[in-house]
């Protein structure tokens, strides 16, 4: 299952690579960021999954909230798809969604309220969506 995280792009000095992959620095604001983890744009724009994950120059699997780690995204240019200080939400699947509804009792208090957005984000294109 995708788990819910949401991510801010880290200002000017954190862009390491423009595209082909776009690699930038992120905060985890909520939430764990795994590579593998799909994408979306505040406004439901799906990007593409995470690559891969760095911190401290050392390939890692994940990052929890208050981390800071450097994201590689293929076929995604900063300045275009995406912005310096955007927030970025990991692209929960509908399925995936209904799946993490059932499973309420195990996501923290956090998880629950960015399901929640990113079910609103998702909901001003399909009024039904994970309904």
């Amino acid at each position: 299952l995708t788990k819910p995280c949401k991510l801010k792009m880290l200002g000017k000095g954190y862009l390491f690579r423009q595209s082909n992959p776009a690699v930038f620095g992120v905060e985890v604001l909520a939430g764990e960021l795994r590579s593998g983890t799909p994408l979306m744009k505040a406004d439901g724009t799906k990007l593409q999954p995470v690559k891969s994950l760095q911190a401290e120059q050392e390939s890692v699997d994940k990052a929890e909230k208050g981390k800071q780690v450097a994201v590689s995204l293929p076929k995604v240019t900063v300045g275009r798809q995406i912005n310096e200080n955007d927030i970025l939400y990991s692209a929960v699947s509908e399925e995936d969604f209904r799946k993490l509804k059932g499973l309420k009792k195990y996501l923290s208090q956090e998880e629950i309220a960015i399901l929640k957005e990113i079910a609103e984000i998702m909901r001003k294109k399909n009024p039904v969506w994970g309904i």
